[in-house]
């Protein structure tokens, strides 16, 4: 009886281990997660700002949309068609903030500046 006791005393404990160690391990994945989705917003707005010559509030729109892409990537990964349709919308959601002529310097950036989500 005993034996069986020490058992599974030793396999609640060895649980409680498990998940006292995977816990921080999620939690730690979670924020470089997010320390990287906010490291690639601030590159992609840095550049489209120097690019375009956006405005501060511009800048934070850019920066918005692009933190609600991030969010949804990181909701519906695995799915490259949903993953393009998130794109698309916040494409059209920054299209949308520029004025006529930085839509042209857009138009010619565009795919270059979205490649930089992939590095």
């Amino acid at each position: 009886m005993k034996l069986n006791n020490k058992i599974s005393s030793i396999k609640i404990l060895s649980l409680a281990f498990v998940i006292l160690i995977s816990t921080p391990i999620s939690i730690s994945a979670k924020s470089t997660l997010q320390d990287n989705s906010d490291a690639k917003v601030n590159e992609m707005t840095n550049k489209l700002a120097k690019k375009l010559l956006l405005t501060k509030n511009q800048e934070e729109k850019v920066k918005n949309i692009l933190n609600e892409y991030f969010t949804g990537l990181e909701n519906i990964s695995g799915n490259g068609s949903v993953e393009e349709k998130v794109r698309e919308i916040a494409d059209a959601k920054i299209g949308d903030i520029f004025d006529n002529k930085q839509k042209m310097k857009f138009d010619i950036i565009r795919e270059d500046w979205w490649e930089l989500t992939n590095n």
